[in-house]
C-alpha cells in the first residue's frame, strides 16, 4: 500500500510538473478574444471541431498568428479526440495525401507552424516531431513572420523541459530580439507568453 501511494504522489507530481511548461502555461489566445475564430474556440466543444474552425486554420491566407491563437484557446486538454489529429485529417483531405510526410512537404510556414502547434499541444509529453516541423516552418518562412519562429521556439521550449532549463528561456528570447523577423503578432500575446518564460531566466 505504502509503495501504491507512493507511486501515486510521484506520478501526480510529474503530471503538475508538465502541466506547469512552455506549451501548456502560455495563455496567449487571450489577446484575440475580440476575434471571432477566437471566440468560436472559447465554445464548449464536445468531441469534434468545428469544419469552419478547421478551416480557417488551414487556410494559408488568413494571419498565422490568429490561427496560432485558436490552437491556444482549443488548449491541450481537449476532450475527445486531440486538436492534433482532426487537423492533420482534415489537412490531408484538402491536400489529398495519405502520408504526413508528404503532407508537411506541401505546407506553407504558416500552416505547417499551426499544424505543427496543434501536434504539440496534443501530445506535450513527446514533442520531438513537432519540433521538427517547427523547424521545418522556420525554413520555409519567407516572410520572416515572428509568429512562426515564436511558436517554434515555444516548442523547442518544452523539448528543454525536461533536459535543460538553461536553454528554455534564451531559445525564446533569440526569437524576440530577432529584428529581422516581421512583428506579426499582438504586443498583448507576448507579453503573454513572456509573462511564463521569463520566470526560466534565472537559470
Amino acid at each position: 500500500m505504502k509503495r501504491l501511494l507512493t507511486a501515486i504522489a510521484l506520478l501526480m507530481a510529474f503530471t503538475a510538473a508538465w502541466a506547469d511548461s512552455p506549451l501548456t502555461s502560455t495563455h496567449f489566445a487571450n489577446a484575440y478574444s475580440d476575434h471571432p475564430m477566437v471566440q468560436m474556440a472559447s465554445e464548449e466543444m464536445q468531441y469534434d471541431i468545428p469544419t469552419t474552425l478547421l478551416s480557417f486554420l488551414t487556410n494559408k491566407n488568413e494571419p498565422v498568428d490568429v490561427r496560432l491563437a485558436v490552437i491556444n484557446k482549443i488548449g491541450w486538454n481537449f476532450d475527445g479526440t486531440t486538436v492534433g489529429a482532426q487537423l492533420e485529417q482534415y489537412l490531408m483531405g484538402r491536400y489529398n495525401v495519405k502520408t504526413e510526410k508528404k503532407l508537411v512537404k506541401k505546407l506553407d510556414a504558416g500552416t505547417l507552424a499551426v499544424y505543427a502547434y496543434a501536434k504539440a499541444m496534443s501530445n506535450y509529453f513527446d514533442v520531438t516531431a513537432a519540433s521538427e516541423m517547427g523547424h521545418l516552418a522556420v525554413k520555409k518562412n519567407k516572410k520572416k513572420s515572428f509568429s512562426v519562429a515564436l511558436i517554434s521556439a515555444l516548442i523547442d521550449a518544452q523539448v528543454y523541459l525536461d533536459s535543460d532549463w538553461s536553454k528554455i528561456h534564451k531559445i525564446v528570447a533569440n526569437v524576440l530580439h530577432d529584428g529581422s523577423l516581421h512583428l506579426d503578432m499582438r504586443q498583448e500575446a507576448i507579453d503573454n507568453i513572456m509573462e511564463y518564460i521569463n520566470l526560466y531566466n534565472e537559470y
